[in-house]
């Protein structure tokens, strides 16, 4: 398929209208059994709908990337071969370049297209981390399940990265244990993300709407894509509906103000002084 026939393919109505409504309802479902659990358990809703959307918004970033190296990689895109020899070439270093700019990528969404104000930066850090793990996750089906191995050379990637986070240079023991606590306490997030996945790759492809045929990572990455679209709109209007209602203790975060830092903003704290 060219690229205007898989654009048609992609916008079609009636093939699009039902993934927007089952994305939309996922959303909805991990909205309210959140809300439903925090209030029972009392626990903080919006911090855990932040961690989730952060994994989301992360995952989201990684598929697009990597989907969009296998397009390049097995030659998609009709460009010259002078080309193909530079990609061939360099093709390990620009992998890196692709998994460094999906960071900053996840950075901007996060800070300035769905703001997480109540997340703190080792919070961020262990999730971007669990989106790693997913990743992994994702290429294990895709090679044992779908019995694909054009990922290969990438998986050998994620698993350094992943390794690499736990086991550096002047890490201490403590610290590799602190980093393992942190990762198992967000594993019910890995496990929501998952499932998120899950659902809308079996309806998607199912329906036939995701195609198989421009790489799975890049057409999971189109759903996902519904969802941080989604995200963006609810987190929003849940953004709004706090500042009308400012009653917990996160009040100063959601005013429209400029943050200090990516931690408390620039709250008075004057208060606490002795």
């Amino acid at each position: 398929m060219k690229f205007i026939e898989y654009l048609q393919h992609y916008t079609d109505v009636t093939l699009l209208l039902p993934m927007v409504l089952v994305t939309l309802f996922i959303l909805l479902v991990i909205h309210i059994v959140t809300f439903l659990l925090t209030k029972a358990t009392g626990g903080d809703y919006r911090l855990l709908l932040e961690k989730y959307y952060e994994l989301i918004i992360s995952i989201t970033s990684m598929l697009f990337f990597i989907g969009m190296f296998f397009l390049v990689e097995h030659r998609y895109f009709d460009v010259s071969e002078q080309f193909y020899e530079i990609w061939n070439k360099y093709d390990d270093f620009l992998l890196l370049l692709a998994l460094f700019i999906s960071i900053f990528f996840i950075n901007f969404i996060d800070t300035f297209i769905i703001p997480l104000k109540l997340l703190y930066k080792e919070e961020k850090a262990t999730l971007r981390m669990m989106a790693m793990i997913y990743m992994l996750f994702i290429f294990a089906y895709i090679k044992y399940i779908y019995k694909n191995d054009n990922y290969d050379s990438i998986i050998v990637y994620f698993i350094i990265m992943v390794v690499g986070r736990f086991i550096y240079f002047d890490a201490s023991f403590t610290d590799f244990l602190k980093a393992m606590k942190n990762l198992f306490l967000e594993t019910p997030m890995l496990l929501l993300g998952l499932a998120t996945t899950a659902i809308v790759a079996w309806f998607g492809f199912g329906t036939e709407y995701l195609l198989k045929s421009n790489g799975v990572v890049l057409s999971l990455w189109i759903a996902h894509v519904f969802v941080v679209i989604e995200i963006a709109i609810i987190h929003l209007f849940i953004r709004s509906s706090f500042r009308k209602k400012p009653d917990s203790k996160y009040d100063g975060y959601y005013e429209d103000k400029q943050y200090e830092d990516d931690y408390y903003g620039d709250e008075d704290y004057s208060q606490y002084e002795d």
